[in-house]
Order: structure tokens, then sequence, then C-alpha cells
């Protein structure tokens, strides 16, 4: 047998029922010494030898069939399900816990390393993925819930007989363990790998979602602007989590021109250069410095000819401008006029996120560039998705379906997770809840809980030892109850907060989000994902007959639009799932009652 660092032990089912506990654990412990998972190492080994050794009695075809111990998901921060029994046409993932409750979280854990299996790993794909939880001090009958097999531990060798007794052994198991393992990378992951120049796992599910589509034809058009010598606005539209924020940082580091990725959104920039680290500034940087040292008045012409705008949609009107900068251009006047400056061409591309304007001053929107185009003495060309056609009607302007991006990547095989709250904050409710069905199906959860420590600890629960996972509170920012429940969301709360280390920390680490003792607003997520977001439902909205908004910006052209948004923002943040805490107030009733009837399910045990 040889141990790979992919895993603690693999062999025959015959072999490891007559191998010492001893020589098994020894491997075993190079992984994790603590004395906490040798004595889960101990309980789960001595349960398998006992159940293996009856199956092989009443069926010996399964002797040849692999079990593997600690089987470490690769690029997954240390993920790994208990125990893989492997054979021909079967992958059944087992999860020990030493408990007599079956909790949620448990069942959650166990479903998730067996999707992730299923879908990441190569040699998966055309096998049947099977979670098994075994909590070993449960002495209940066999049961299945949410695609999960619940086991008790006596009946563990005529369950797996009865599932898949007449399949044979794998025929090199070297080749399954060694086999490719690809997730899908969260936005600060993939960041990291492209700055580092590592090539991006070529996900299934990125490939469909277009995003290598939409930078070939970035990278054709800048191609022919340089050619051209011409001025070129393009706008990428898509859905939250589509993979915009990606699109734009893999763009501007495979360009051959110079170029630079912008953002209005100051967290994303602060966490994105934390994550990167020494040599990030020409790689990101805040729109709002790039704008005070070219535009307005000023004549300097910028290094690049092609530059990223993140969220573009969130363009500043010129009120705002002139409020913070004190001049008249909007900020689309600025780009605008800056490629005009140009002797050369020039290529601004706009990421534009569908619904997710929040702020002040960004309520205009599209028509802020269109009227900035139309300002222009130059012959601009616009390139866009056909759905832009009546925004920029009377313009230049060409259409690529590559441009608009529909899918979202964030909950991985999940699609209409954005569909599901665009529904919801529209109002929509029993189609909300058709959409859930499906949504839970594919294993993204939706849960609502009055209790805030029952949500922490499922979280806590969940991803104990996955060091990559990342969790937290999140909050609107124009709430006022939920202070009174721990949750600190204020101004000068969320002012403190140091936000790259928020995001990017070890779970273990006090500044990290896992610790749970701080919150982030929608103005600090946007643009950025969780796994497992706790989204903090506060009295700023709420639902009779209808969304009402109660929030009071004196300066907002529809604050209750703002409202909506802030909540969209929250409800799109989470990878596997988000949870809601609703506090128990009455004047939330309502609102509680019509987000279980939008599909969300109870959080409890």
């Amino acid at each position: 047998m040889l141990v790979g660092s992919k895993i603690g032990w693999f062999s025959p089912i015959e072999k490891f029922i007559k191998t010492d506990e001893k020589l098994i654990l020894k491997n075993l412990i190079q992984k994790d010494s603590s004395h906490q998972q040798i004595s889960a190492w101990k309980n789960s080994i001595k349960i398998l030898q006992q159940e293996f050794k009856k199956l092989t009695l009443i069926n010996t075809i399964s002797s040849d069939w692999t079990i593997v111990f600690e089987y470490e998901l690769p690029r997954e921060g240390g993920r790994k399900p208990d125990v893989l029994l492997i054979s021909k046409n079967y992958v059944l993932v087992f999860e020990f816990k030493d408990q007599s409750l079956v909790k949620q979280s448990y069942i959650d854990q166990v479903s998730a390393y067996s999707q992730d299996i299923q879908i990441y790993h190569h040699l998966s794909h055309t096998m049947k993925v099977i979670p098994i939880l075994i909590c070993t001090k449960w002495i209940d009958n066999n049961y299945k819930k949410d695609n999960v097999h619940i086991i008790n531990k006596n009946q563990i060798n005529t369950f797996v007989n009865d599932l898949i007794g007449k399949d044979e052994s794998y025929s090199n198991i070297n080749n399954w363990i060694n086999s490719d393992y690809l997730p899908l990378p969260s936005v600060l992951q993939a960041a990291r790998m492209i700055f580092q120049n590592e090539k991006l796992p070529k996900i299934k599910s990125a490939e469909s979602a277009g995003i290598k589509d939409t930078i070939t034809k970035l990278l054709e058009i800048t191609k022919d602007a340089k050619k051209t010598n011409s001025n070129y606005l393009v706008l990428v539209t898509g859905v939250p989590g589509s993979g915009k924020t990606l699109v734009g940082l893999q763009f501007v580091y495979t360009l051959d021109d110079p170029g630079v990725f912008l953002s209005g959104n100051g967290p994303l920039v602060e966490v994105l250069k934390h994550a990167l680290g020494k040599g990030s500034k020409s790689f990101v940087q805040p729109v709002h410095n790039f704008l005070k040292e070219y535009g307005g008045s000023n004549i300097t012409i910028p290094p690049e000819n092609v530059w990223i705008y993140d969220e573009a949609q969130r363009a500043w009107d010129s009120n705002r401008v002139n409020e913070k900068r004190g001049h008249n251009n909007s900020e689309p006047d600025d780009f605008i006029k800056i490629g005009d400056r140009i002797n050369s061409w020039s290529l601004v591309v706009g990421l534009i996120g569908e619904g997710q304007t929040i702020h002040l001053g960004e309520e205009e929107g599209l028509e802020l560039w269109k009227n900035a185009i139309n300002n222009s003495p130059n012959n601009w060309k616009i390139f866009c998705p056909q759905k832009l056609e009546n925004t920029f009607s009377g313009l230049n302007k060409q259409f690529h379906d590559e441009l608009d991006l529909t899918k979202t990547l964030r909950s991985h095989i999940a699609e209409n997770v954005a569909l599901w709250v665009s529904e919801l904050i529209n109002g929509n409710i029993s189609k909300a809840n058709e959409l859930s069905t499906q949504i839970i199906r594919q294993n993204f959860q939706l849960y609502i809980t009055h209790d805030l420590d029952r949500a922490k600890l499922y979280v806590k629960e969940r991803y104990n030892g996955q060091n990559e996972k990342r969790f937290g509170l999140i909050a609107s920012a124009r709430d006022k109850i939920l202070p009174s429940y721990g949750i600190q969301n204020d101004f000068q709360s969320t002012r403190r907060l140091k936000i790259g280390p928020w995001y990017n920390d070890n779970p273990d680490s006090e500044q990290s989000c896992c610790a749970l003792n701080s919150t982030v607003t929608e103005f600090q997520c946007q643009g950025l994902e969780l796994d497992m977001p706790i989204v903090c439902w506060g009295d700023d909205l709420i639902w009779e007959n209808g969304w009402q908004s109660f929030s009071k910006r004196s300066k907002a052209k529809d604050p209750h639009t703002l409202r909506l948004n802030s909540y969209r923002v929250l409800l799109t943040r989470g990878r596997d799932g988000i949870i809601i805490f609703c506090p128990k107030e009455q004047k939330l009733e309502s609102t509680y009652q019509i987000l279980i009837k939008s599909g969300l399910r109870i959080l409890s045990d």
C-alpha cells in the first residue's frame, strides 16, 4: 500500500480489517496529531473494522473494494471527508460524529463533500457519489434526509451490501486518488492565482457561464481599438455572482497593453490588496484616486490605454462628484474626456452589476455613460449586449452576446439563486418558492432562524477544520434594531473594522469574519462573497402586503429602490447557502412568515 500526500490511509477492505489499528493510526497522525482527532479515528476504525468484517462474510466481492481515510480535497485548504468507500461505480462518503444527536450542520457538511467530489473530481463524474452520516451514539433506525443517509453504526454492513453489493472493485485506485480535482475558486482565490501567473481551473460551470468567451471577445475588441486608433466603450453585464470581477481581473492581467482594474468599491480594493500583497497596487486601484489624478480640469494623461471600471453602473453623477471633488463632470464624463485627450487609442470596459445600485449619486446608472458619449466631440463606439439597445439608441454601437454573463458561479451548480433573490425582492413570493425547491435540491442551503446563536453554531460546526471556508455576519447599514442583538452594523463600528483581515484571515483569527464578532454591511460586501453568510434582517425593510422600506435618505432620488437593492446585495453573497437571522420582533413577524413562504427552511436540529 502506498500512502500519498492527498490521503492518510487506503487499502482493500480485506487488508483493512486485518490491519492493526496502531499501524493505521500511525499514518493518520501524520495528518493531525490532536487528541480529539486521534480519539475520533480510533472510534471510526473500530466501528468500520467490525462492520466491514461482517460485510465480507455475507459478500465476498466486497473484500476488494477500497477504503480511504482522510482524502484531502485538492485546492480546498485541508477539507477532507472522514472515510471513502470506493467500488467500480460508487463512491460512498462517510462522515463520523461522536454524537447522539443528528444535526443539520452534519447533514449539510457530508452532503457538500459528496457534491464537490461528484462535480469537481474528474474520475467521479460518471460514478454515483453517496453521502452517509454516522453519529456513533445515535441508536435509532436508518433514514434519509436531504439526500443524505443517516445510518446506525450497527447497520453499516447491511446498508452497504444492499446499496452496492453486486458492484466490482475499482480497477486502479491510484488513478482515482491522483485524478484531477478542480474546485471553483472564490473571487479572492482566483485573484491570487491570476496574480501568481497560475492557470485558473477549467471548471465546467465556469466554461458554460461564458467567462472564457467574454475575455476572448474583450481581447479581440482591444486589438481592434489599437489597430484602428479608436475610442471604444465596452459594457459587460452580469447577474450577481456571475464572475464580472473575475473577468475584469483576468482581462487586465492578460493584456499585452497597459491596463488597470479600477473600482469605486473601496472594500473590494482593500480586500484584494490585502489578499494579493506587495506589487498589487498597479493591478488594482480605487477609481476615486484615479479620477482625482486625471479627471476634472486635469490635463495629464494616464500611462494606461485600457481602464476596467468594476461596478460601472455605480459611477457618480455630477452632483456627487461636485460634492466630493469640486467639479461638475460625472465620472463617465471624466473617463470619456480622458480618452478624448489621448493621442492614440483608448478602451473603457464597464462591468455592470444588475440591480446593485445602493449608494447616493449612483441612481442614474447607464444614462450617465450615454450622456458622456453624446457630449464627446469624437466618434466613440459602444460594444454591449443586445439588451442595452434602447439605453444607447442613436449611438454607434455593436452587440455581442458574449458581453452578458447570465449564470451565477458563486453558488456552484445552483444556477437560479440570483433569480430567486430577484423574485423575492420583486415580491413574487410564489415564484420564489418554486425556484427554492430546485435550489435546495442542488445543495444550496436556504435557512431562516429567530435564534442567532443557533445560526452561529451551525456555521462553526459545518465548517470545522475547513480553513479556506468563510462565514460571517452581514447586515443592512440602515437598520436600527440589530445592535440590541449584538450585531454592530452602525457607522462607527463598521468604520473601525479592518476589512482586509475580515475576509482573508484564517478562521482562528479574532479579526476574521469567522470569529462572528463583527459585521459588514452592503457597502462592505458588494462584489465579495462568503461561503455561508448570516444575513441579519433589520426593520428597514418589512413586508406589509408588499415590501415597505423605512430608511431616511433625504438626498436619495428613490430611497425605496436603494433599500431593495441593498437586500439584493446581502442575499446574493453566499457560495454554499445563506442563513437569515430575523429577530423575534412583532413588527418583523410578517416578514419572517413571508420569507418562509418564499422557500426558506427553518434552521433546526
